[in-house]
């Protein structure tokens, strides 16, 4: 009878151990929150940064005006005021700019700015490149930027690379569609490279955007727990027609416009067909009477 060897017994984990694997757990959960206030911290010094000398300028303009102290810059009161108004301020003013820039007079004004600032030569050119990377992520995650997400095979036919559609054209050389395919860098999403291949060398891929941007920034640590259904293939073995030993009479009769009539008729001695056999033989002939024009002019109806 031979012996099992005894199963090893896991070492026990140090008081170090233990304290990193606790702090790592604590440092994934803090750290989003900390990014997300970091960058609302940020959005809120940049907003109230560009409205505290405008209201500090109308605070003066106001004491000035009337002679005497009514606006205290140094008063708490002012502070807690301003605090709150120059983060409005700035909101304000975007959203002013988007009602003027959605009307006809705010097109036109919005238009000439264009024309003004991309004629002066530095100027245009830094102007020209941002309008084009903000209107290019205006819609991030949309229908006209990332169309859908599908498999390249690059840099081999054995490897997979995971990208986004960014758009297609034909080009008249190759007569080719074209497909640009954008393949951001695991981690670093805002870098990447560009591919332009062919439209039939793309393959979808069963992932919506949000869960390939999510693999993508986490380097594959969140893979999408349930995939798309993928698309259903076309039966290549349809079903084989029905013979004529499985067919019944009727199945086997064509279909005929309604009020027609039928072999049947004929056969059976129909009264209403004979009678109008026999109006056809009177026009021929010119003998018809006034009563037989008047039935002629009936529609066949069989009885």
């Amino acid at each position: 009878m031979s012996v099992l060897p005894p199963i090893p017994q896991p070492n026990p984990r140090s008081p170090f151990v233990w304290l990193r694997n606790k702090f790592l757990a604590g440092l994934a959960v803090a750290l989003p929150l900390l990014i997300t206030f970091w960058i609302l911290q940020s959005a809120y010094h940049l907003l109230h940064g560009w409205s505290v000398p405008l209201v500090d300028f109308i605070a003066r303009f106001i004491n000035e005006l009337t002679g005497r102290v009514i606006v205290d810059p140094t008063s708490p009161t002012y502070q807690h005021v301003l605090t709150f108004v120059g983060f409005m301020i700035p909101l304000m003013v975007f959203l002013a700019l988007g009602v003027m820039a959605t009307n006809v007079l705010g097109v036109r004004v919005v238009t000439a700015m264009d024309k003004l600032l991309l004629s002066i030569p530095l100027v245009s050119f830094i102007y020209k490149s941002l309008k084009q990377v903000i209107d290019g992520f205006k819609g991030l995650g949309g229908r006209q930027n990332f169309k859908r997400v599908v498999y390249v095979d690059y840099p081999s036919g054995d490897m997979k690379m995971l990208g986004f559609v960014t758009g297609q054209y034909l080009d008249p050389q190759q007569n080719k569609i074209l497909a640009a395919v954008f393949i951001p860098g695991a981690l670093s999403p805002m870098t990447g490279l560009l591919l332009v291949v062919p439209i039939e060398q793309v393959t979808d891929a069963p992932l919506t955007v949000e869960d390939a941007m999510k693999l993508i920034f986490s380097g594959g640590l969140i893979v999408p727990t349930r995939l798309a259904a993928p698309a259903s293939k076309p039966d290549i073995n349809p079903a084989p027609l029905p013979t004529v030993e499985h067919l019944d009479e009727e199945d086997l009769e064509p279909d005929l416009p309604l009020g027609l009539p039928r072999a049947e008729d004929f056969d059976s001695g129909d009264p209403d067909i004979l009678s109008d056999s026999e109006l056809e033989a009177a026009e021929l002939t010119g003998s018809r009477s006034p009563g037989r024009r008047i039935l002629s002019a009936l529609s066949w109806k069989k009885k």
